[in-house]
């Protein structure tokens, strides 16, 4: 039996990652409606949903980045990228080896901070909206840059928590490393 060549690379799509997006779309849909009425200014279901699409693809854009970081952290240590699951869970990739210490927790890191990095500036759309960077409910519902960024800050800050799988769960994992001597 042989493994698997040098190049095979495998990409991964679930159905639950479509409904996933559905259900995003749905919730941003409401936030908008919702944000629209206590606002005063009720909008229409399409324009709440158009806008909803345009907050799921940006933070879509910032969980794409947000795994590249953990593969562009990978492959500078001379590790090979496999595959990308796109699931209920949302995006992921896979990366071999499997790492330890150092690589593991500096691999981790990489994603939610790349995430953050592509948040930021989202965030900062607010202040070119000439809004004077005041935000209330009827000034986020209109920024779609600004609740992907505070979407994106929040997916980050969440997958740095210490759960198993996680981001955060992997960078304790990789101290556990450090202090039991696996270093690379």
């Amino acid at each position: 039996m042989s493994g698997p060549a040098e190049d095979d690379f495998e990409v991964v799509v679930r159905p639950g990652f479509a409904l996933t997006l559905a259900l995003l779309v749905l919730a941003y849909t409401a936030l908008h409606a919702y944000a629209g009425l206590v606002g005063g200014e009720p909008t229409q279901f399409v324009a709440s949903l158009n806008w909803a699409a345009g907050v799921v693809v940006l933070v879509l854009l910032g969980t794409t980045l947000h795994e590249l970081g953990h593969v562009l952290a990978a492959v500078a240590v001379g590790h090979r990228w496999t595959k990308v699951v796109l699931d209920a869970a949302g995006l992921g990739v896979v990366i071999q080896p499997r790492p330890h210490g150092w690589h593991r927790i500096t691999r981790s890191l990489a994603g939610p901070v790349v995430q953050v990095l592509v948040g930021l500036p989202m965030l900062a759309a607010l202040t070119l909206e000439g809004t004077g960077g005041q935000l209330s409910i009827s000034t986020g519902r209109l920024s779609v840059w600004w609740v992907a960024g505070a979407s994106n800050l929040l997916l980050a800050a969440v997958n740095l928590m210490p759960f198993r799988g996680w981001d955060g769960g992997k960078v304790l994992v990789g101290i556990s490393d450090l202090v039991a001597g696996r270093r690379s």
